[in-house]
């Protein structure tokens, strides 16, 4: 194939200069977008975004990258060269020389399951579910903005070292989204909305169910411009649901425990780490016992899942946080060496061709408790007063992640076991250990959910999907307000 004999030049052409190392990554994404707003095709479009990527450490211990929209064996030699010259610029002003894991020599060929191929998928078949969608939530005219999507991703992704490995992974996607924006006279706007995205194919948008979800999204959007009350201002026993779990996790656990983070070499998008290098190995108490927060990319039809990373490392499953303890940061081949891991847990990746590999998350969940509720009704069953939380809103975070603020899109009072009344403008906020500690009961069930590029780092900034998941959970004395 044209992309071997591409990277087989880069790998010769990095002998030549006798780099240290040599990584060639060829990265073909190709989207699909589809959107009805209020009845009208809002976005109809597909793209494709190509190019290659030469990394190279050079015979100075630094690195040097060079990118090209142009895929082409005859500009190789450009490209490298450019590389070993930014390597070199990048040498003067050098702390240290880069030093990596030994990792495993790989050659494969891994694609991602699917049943039906979106992009063979007529046009007219995806619109006509996305009208439905749209004028389910349009029957009530108190929604004022109605909005249904359909995404579909693939990521054709080459990669090649000088130590030998040799990578072809292809990725699909499938993302479905529904949101009723309500409002009425003298009334507050409220927007509710659903979506996932799973590592499959159009099967994944029909079981999806545009009609049911829009049906319950518009009205529960109803519910909240017409009988909701202000949230509370109170201390207040508290449940998350899976999704809101998952991007509580995300915020207070993924990012800050991103190994580039917590060493310093990546502070954009809300800064660092509390989770400093110096707690590793130190029993540090993240949590209650019931707290085991596992990082599995491993597992197939997640929105998270690869076989291998951008640096071509095997996925791994490992835990972050067992019983409550701290144990583990999510790595790349540099940090994991910088902590003393003998390997890396497979976590750098990149999303676009123009971009460097960073240490970014992928599938990473709250284990279930299997001696919790089975499952909704009887995890609420066991409380006698608290307030259930679902939807995102907003949220901001310091920039340490020690401190957070969610805002929810619903949410209902508990009372005696059941849910009451509907409550709107619900926020939270807590210290992230606090809140983590105060976690007791967790249900059987787990769900996890895709969520779509959303997931922010780096300059140039990178959106990265990924995925998150748990059961539903009940924490205790956590600060509730109306905002």
């Amino acid at each position: 194939m044209m992309e071997y004999a591409i990277m087989d030049k880069c790998l010769a052409e990095a002998e030549r200069l006798r780099v240290k190392l040599a990584e060639i990554r060829i990265f073909t994404v190709m989207d699909e977008n589809l959107t009805i707003k209020n009845g009208i095709i809002d976005r109809a479009g597909k793209r494709i975004n190509r190019g290659i990527n030469i990394g190279i450490i050079g015979e100075e211990g630094a690195r040097g990258f060079a990118t090209s929209a142009k895929v082409e064996e005859k500009d190789i030699p450009i490209l490298v060269e450019r590389a070993v010259s930014v390597s070199r610029a990048s040498s003067l002003k050098m702390r240290k020389e880069i030093k990596l894991t030994e990792e495993p020599i790989v050659k494969d060929d891994y694609k991602t399951a699917y049943k039906i191929d979106p992009f063979a998928v007529d046009f007219e078949e995806k619109l006509e579910m996305l009208k439905l969608s749209d004028s389910v939530l349009r029957e009530n005219s108190q929604v004022r903005v109605a909005q249904s999507d359909m995404e579909a991703r693939r990521i054709n992704f080459y990669f090649a070292n000088s130590e030998g490995t040799q990578i072809h992974q292809e990725q699909s996607y499938m993302g479905c989204n529904v949101a009723a924006t309500a409002t009425a006279a003298g009334k507050e706007i409220q927007r509710r909305d659903h979506h996932d995205y799973q590592m499959r194919g159009f099967e994944f948008a029909k079981e999806f169910n545009y009609e049911n979800q829009a049906k319950k999204v518009a009205k529960e959007a109803r519910i909240l411009v017409n009988e909701a009350e202000n949230a509370p201002n109170e201390k207040s026993t508290f449940v998350l649901c899976p999704y809101m779990l998952g991007l509580t996790i995300h915020e207070s656990t993924g990012h800050p425990t991103e190994l580039d983070r917590a060493m310093g070499y990546e502070a954009d998008f809300a800064g660092t780490s509390f989770l400093t290098t110096d707690l590793l190995g130190k029993e540090y108490k993240y949590g209650s016992e019931l707290v085991n927060l596992v990082c599995d990319p491993t597992i197939p039809k997640n929105l998270g899942h690869y076989k291998y990373d951008d640096e071509g490392v095997a996925a791994k499953r490992f835990h972050i946080v067992k019983d409550g303890i701290f144990k583990n940061y999510m790595t790349d081949r540099e940090t994991a060496r910088g902590v003393g891991y003998e390997h890396s847990f497979g976590n750098s990746r990149m999303s676009l061709y123009n971009r460097i590999p960073l240490v970014r998350m992928s599938h990473l969940y709250l284990e279930p408790n299997p001696e919790g509720p089975k499952d909704f009704e009887e995890f609420v069953g066991e409380i006698k007063n608290g307030i259930y939380a679902a939807g995102w809103k907003s949220h901001s975070i310091d920039d340490k992640r020690t401190n957070f603020q969610f805002s929810t899109q619903i949410g209902w009072k508990i009372e005696n076991g059941e849910l009451t009344t509907p409550l709107k403008n619900l926020c939270y906020n807590a210290n992230t250990p606090e809140f983590w500690g105060s976690l007791d009961m967790i249900a059987r069930e787990n769900i996890t959910y895709g969520h779509g590029p959303i997931c922010g780092k780096g300059v140039p900034m990178q959106g990265m999907w990924i995925s998150h998941g748990g059961g539903w959970a009940r924490f205790n004395e956590v600060n509730v307000f109306a905002g």
